[in-house]
């Protein structure tokens, strides 16, 4: 296909002072900037009742609540985010990636202004439950808007910024509930959605939403500023509006249909078919895994597990608390370098198998300590092994799934499918919470771990079946491996043949 040059208006977009004056990395570094920087809102709606609750429950608070009412506040936010992701993958499907994040962004602003203006517990609520449902939002516009809008050799890094996003968001929210009050941190943290919302002002339309929607033109211009004029680029583009015609076609004329039926069950049949199936199980699978493992049980009860692996109930509770984030933080950030340069199975295999280790030593070195006098000196031995899976469960088990949300789906059903998957994750992040309290009761803190140490183990060997490599394939390869998937072994990126699995052994 020859691709013409697009008209003068649309070429003056291209030759806009950005292109001229910055590098097409820097583009897309621009154009992930304010998703990477709504999902550190994100990250501080999970972290902020953990300053906000403190604070309330002091002698000296204008406002006092209950147990019950501060059981209510914590679980607000998390009570819509599960509908926030079917929302944000049918908002961007139907409005655009740019326009979906534009109005999330908005949602989040009223969010924390609602809660820096709250005196009553009604208020307080109201301001969760936007912030949460804006953080269901952002979930699958972020990653598909960056997977979208990035060259194969940097759209791991990129995603990965997300992730690392959430973790710097819930340190922030600590930090400025430990210095200011909870409406001044607030506050603050609203100022983010304003430098998002420019961010993503400034940043063009996903060129692949552009073509689906029927303008070649328009995608053209968006995809030349991301990514420039270079011969590989051209080709990708051509590879796009192939892969753009092809899914017309068959969206409008199923195998072996005429007349009234191609309509009706063109777009129904892409559900159904081996590409958009086959995604939605290994993603289906990765976050079950990520949220049993319990990445959120340690999130959550953070100093109680300090104080039982330190042996000591003098622990400064802030202290603590700042000192799993930092860890955290560093960990995603390593996250990123590591999808620069590692394919997402490796990754994927070393952070499982890391984890499962973690989790088993930690469960058996927490019971000789519990349970044997002679080795409570040895409590380090445990605190290590928690620090070792906050780092093994943050390189892949957390971000890896995130990441590929935007990549395996392809571009017809990527609202849909991430959509779904964002959801299933935050069910998932509910049930754990929610299940946590009572394991520790029952079979205690060193048999919860076994538990999750288990799940993850299966998690890791089904993973190893199922999961496919995608690093430096664009994702119009990445469809057609799917596609091919049943018919031929998938190669990855070191020469190996990946093992491949049907639809009816996923089932």
């Amino acid at each position: 296909m020859i691709i013409k040059k697009p008209p003068a208006t649309d070429a003056a977009f291209i030759e806009s002072n950005v292109v001229k004056r910055f590098s097409p990395l820097a583009r897309q570094v621009l154009a992930a900037s304010g998703p990477i920087v709504s999902s550190a809102a994100a990250g501080m709606t999970n972290g902020f009742s953990a300053i906000l609750l403190p604070q309330l429950q002091r002698p000296d608070s204008q406002l006092t609540i209950t147990e019950d009412q501060s059981s209510w506040i914590a679980s607000m936010a998390p009570l819509p985010m599960a509908v926030g992701c079917i929302m944000g993958g049918l908002l961007m499907e139907r409005c655009g990636r740019k326009s979906a994040h534009l109005l999330l962004n908005v949602t989040f602003a009223v969010g924390w202004c609602v809660l820096s203006m709250a005196h009553s517990y009604p208020q307080i609520l109201a301001g969760r439950f936007i912030t949460g449902f804006s953080c269901g939002l952002v979930g699958p516009p972020a990653s598909v808007y960056i997977a979208e809008t990035s060259d194969p050799r940097y759209r791991g890094i990129l995603l990965a910024g997300v992730t690392f996003a959430v973790s710097a968001g819930i340190l922030l929210a600590h930090l400025f509930g430990t210095f200011f009050h909870w409406q001044t941190a607030a506050l603050l943290c609203s100022l983010f959605m304003a430098v998002a919302y420019l961010l993503m002002l400034v940043s063009p339309e996903s060129p692949a939403w552009l073509l689906r929607r029927g303008d070649p033109t328009e995608a053209e211009a968006s995809f030349r500023w991301l990514r420039g004029f270079d011969a590989a680029s051209r080709q990708e583009f051509e590879a796009m509006v192939a892969r753009a015609e092809s899914d017309s076609v068959r969206g409008e004329k199923g195998p072996g249909e005429t007349g009234e039926h191609q309509s009706s069950s063109g777009e129904g049949s892409r559900y159904r078919r081996r590409e958009f199936l086959m995604p939605l199980a290994t993603l289906l699978v990765f976050f079950a895994t990520m949220q049993f493992s319990g990445v959120n049980i340690v999130a959550f009860y953070s100093i109680a597990l300090m104080q039982t692996t330190i042996g000591s109930d003098d622990i400064n509770e802030y202290l603590a608390m700042l000192i799993v984030d930092l860890v955290r933080v560093a960990t995603s950030l390593v996250a990123c370098v590591l999808l620069r340069s590692v394919g997402r199975r490796p990754l994927a295999m070393a952070s499982g198998i890391g984890t499962t280790i973690s989790l088993i030593g930690l469960s058996i070195f927490l019971y000789f300590q519990t349970s044997i006098p002679l080795y409570r000196n040895y409590s380090w031995l445990s605190l290590v092994f928690l620090i070792s899976y906050i780092v093994f469960v943050g390189i892949g088990l957390f971000p890896l799934p995130w990441c590929m949300t935007g990549e395996i789906f392809p571009a017809a059903t990527r609202g849909l499918g991430s959509g779904l998957t964002s959801s299933f994750n935050f069910v998932c992040f509910f049930v754990v919470v929610k299940t946590g309290p009572t394991l520790f009761a029952t079979v205690g803190v060193n048999g919860t771990f076994l538990v999750y140490g288990v799940i993850s183990l299966l998690g890791t060997l089904l993973l190893y079946v199922i999961l496919p490599e995608t690093k430096n394939r664009t994702l119009q390869e990445i469809e057609e491996q799917f596609r091919r998937q049943g018919k031929n072994k998938v190669v990855d990126d070191t020469g190996s043949a990946a093992p491949t699995v049907t639809i009816a052994t996923v089932a």
